[in-house]
């Protein structure tokens, strides 16, 4: 609040305009008003509100509001249940905010792309390769395979005899993971459709893409591996899931019924 009303002076019209509604506002429904909600109500487009938010010193919008709440008294560190509460609210607004980055005209080109490929590879580092190894899983349940490994080498020597009817999906949160790019440089080179999936429009990953699809939960660089970046990237994965079972048409419920029926013995 001391931050706000510090730069209330100098502010633009907009800045203004979101200092008002902010001080203004019922503090309890604040901090669990998305960037879109907020926006809606203050009437200034969400890129307003980022800007603002990093005016005054914090990464973006969940940096403010996590240090709103902490200033209002409605998030103690020390309190298990609003622990429970933050960890809750960091991944519904990263799953929110992703939506609203997502064009299922595009899942739905990539859906078609992926029943149509010899070959599917699906690779990330870190704990990039955690949802990596999803694509593989999730898209198994619809007979789609899916090549996943968290070997850099074993992911450069497959995408080398790799060819232009095979598609890969790329992870990177930033974008600019070393191992990651050396694999769409080889990839683009044996004509491959590369997919990025990423939180950087202008990483050095995104211009081997065809296709981007983006996670709008951009972590700060304490937060290495967050769980709510890897929650929005999982949303991601699963909305192309549904484009896939659009895809297919009748066949879908078909093939999930048989991945379903393979496994159905499994539980005591």
């Amino acid at each position: 609040m001391d931050r706000m009303l510090a730069i209330k002076d100098m502010a633009t019209k907009s800045e203004k305009k979101v200092i008002e509604g902010i001080l203004n506002a019922e503090k309890n429904e604040l901090i669990y008003l998305s960037i879109t909600e907020l926006a809606s109500r203050l009437k200034v487009a969400e890129a307003t509100l980022v800007r603002f938010c990093k005016k005054l010193g914090y990464n973006g919008f969940q940096d403010f509001k996590l240090s709103l709440s902490k200033e209002l008294g409605m998030v103690d560190s020390h309190s298990i249940n609003s622990v429970v509460k933050r960890v809750a609210i960091q991944m519904t607004d990263a799953i929110t905010e992703t939506s609203r980055s997502i064009s299922y005209s595009t899942c739905l080109e990539i859906a078609q792309h992926m029943i149509e490929a010899n070959k599917i590879c699906a690779f990330g580092v870190g704990n990039s390769s955690i949802t990596a190894m999803e694509v593989s899983n999730v898209l198994a349940r619809i007979g789609i395979s899916v090549t996943a490994t968290p070997d850099p080498h074993l992911q450069a020597m497959i995408a080398s005899n790799m060819g232009e009817k095979d598609m890969v999906v790329l992870i990177s949160v930033s974008g600019s993971t070393k191992d990651i790019i050396d694999v769409a440089e080889i990839a683009k080179r044996n004509g491959v459709k590369i997919v990025v999936i990423t939180c950087y429009d202008h990483s050095p990953l995104a211009k081997y893409a065809d296709y981007i699809l983006y996670s709008t939960r951009r972590e700060a660089a304490y937060e290495g591996g967050s769980v709510s970046t890897i929650v929005s990237i999982s949303y991601i994965v699963n909305v192309l899931y549904n484009a896939i079972y659009e895809k297919l048409g009748d066949h879908a419920y078909e093939r999930t019924m048989r991945a379903a029926s393979s496994v159905a013995n499994k539980s005591m």
